[in-house]
């Protein structure tokens, strides 16, 4: 009996030790915000987001308007660290386009695709093994596992104007989409070194380089997007 309660008593300061560690890192990690910017209007919702109107055409009399970004379905910003995201990447099938249309995933975990149209879609990626044209009906969801690195062209095989970009990684800490204005947040950030990196159809826009180190939220320089690959510097 003493010796359980010895026993009891050691492990009751290793316990607390391992609280104080697990209370110590939520309370270090940190908020990351960063924006992408273009020399595009960001784009309205609605139809406009899914196909260019034809005021956006040059009809040989007036200007045409100037070319928008749909940030949240154009962009994805990534972040890579020591953690890795295991959790599965969902997006959408909706009003006949992919939402978003810039997806990224980690090497070895799963890409879920909700089909919210009242149509059926048959999605298929050339070249990434298990991604063959396989029907996902209304309401139904398609689950793939993500076994090659590289970047990959997502089509469908019945509506050929549905396609994205798939960008398969080796690695990902956090992948978030910008809101309409281009202003995105990595949310609980622990300490550590990282990189943030933009994606935008088949083009990494920048590699941005990282160090968290204490509990202040971090600010990162506005990224161009106009400006091919960068590499930008946190703000403080």
């Amino acid at each position: 009996m003493n010796r359980s309660v010895q026993s009891g008593r050691s492990a009751a300061p290793a316990v607390g030790m391992l609280l104080a560690m697990l209370v110590t890192s939520a309370a270090t990690a940190v908020d990351v915000r960063g924006s992408v910017r273009s020399s595009e209007e960001p784009k309205s919702k609605g139809i406009e987001a899914i196909r260019a109107p034809y005021w956006q055409e040059w009809n040989g009399f007036i200007e045409p308007k100037k070319s928008s970004v749909d940030y949240p379905r154009e962009v994805s910003a990534v972040l890579i660290g020591a953690a890795e995201m295991r959790d599965a990447t969902s997006i959408a099938l909706r009003d006949g386009t992919l939402l978003p249309s810039t997806i990224v995933v980690q090497h070895g975990t799963t890409l879920r695709i909700r089909n919210e149209d009242d149509f059926g879609h048959e999605l298929y990626v050339p070249g990434l093994k298990g991604f063959d044209a396989v029907e996902t009906s209304p309401g139904s969801t398609r689950t793939i596992q993500m076994e090659q690195t590289g970047v990959f062209e997502l089509r469908d095989r019945l509506s050929p104007h549905v396609h994205a970009t798939l960008h398969v990684v080796a690695k990902v800490t956090q992948v978030v989409s910008p809101n309409a204005d281009g202003g995105f947040v990595f949310k609980d950030v622990a300490p550590g070194s990282y990189v943030v990196k933009v994606f935008r159809g088949r083009s990494e826009i920048t590699a941005t380089e990282l160090e968290v180190a204490n509990s202040k939220d971090i600010v990162l320089t506005a990224i161009a997007l106009d400006s091919g690959a960068v590499r930008s510097k946190p703000g403080k």
